[in-house]
């Protein structure tokens, strides 16, 4: 597939392990695992699963999809954060959007470009109905951009996420692919 997404200020692309430092150290950082604890791990686990995710991009289809993109600065080529799709378990195996941001790049609309973009080439792509998130109550920053994503919330759901030891309330979001049927 050779995935590479190009916004006005970011290149969306497949990981490679020459990421693997890089993203080993965002996703170490407090405010990423505050809300996405399942992805602490050493860095020879973060080179399995860049390798992992290497084999996915090929088989993305619309029942099952795993599509994790580096997020990367046009001008510079850093990486600065992840964004992805993938079938969420936890709800029904629906395709959730997921991402996070290294801090020192957050509130600076760096992440709903990626979001925009990657949602974009998944209804073309993949040709999906719609894609939903799940955000924490208190998550405020991700709910934000979220909402400037034209995602709607949809209820509130108790769940058992990926890295949790005991459910907890989530706003459901979605947002439906205009080209749908």
């Amino acid at each position: 597939m050779g995935i590479s997404i190009k916004t006005e200020r970011l290149i969306l692309r497949q990981f490679v392990l020459e990421d693997v430092a890089a993203l080993h150290r965002i996703c170490h950082q407090p405010h990423i695992l505050k809300w996405m604890p399942d992805w602490a791990c050493t860095i020879n686990k973060r080179k399995e699963w860049i390798k992992w995710v290497d084999k996915q991009y090929e088989q993305a289809t619309k029942e099952t999809a795993r599509v994790m993109l580096a997020v990367t600065l046009e001008s510079t080529g850093e990486l600065i954060g992840m964004v992805g799709i993938g079938n969420k378990e936890e709800v029904e195996n629906e395709i959730e959007i997921a991402y996070f941001m290294s801090d020192e790049f957050c509130h600076q609309g760096y992440m709903g470009e990626a979001v925009d973009a990657l949602v974009d080439w998944t209804f073309k792509t993949l040709d999906l109905d719609y894609l939903m998130a799940i955000v924490e109550l208190d998550n405020h920053p991700s709910q934000k951009v979220i909402e400037k994503c034209c995602f709607t919330k949809v209820d509130r759901r108790m769940i058992l996420n990926s890295g949790d030891t005991e459910e907890k309330p989530f706003y459901y979001y979605r947002r439906y692919n205009p080209m749908a049927d």
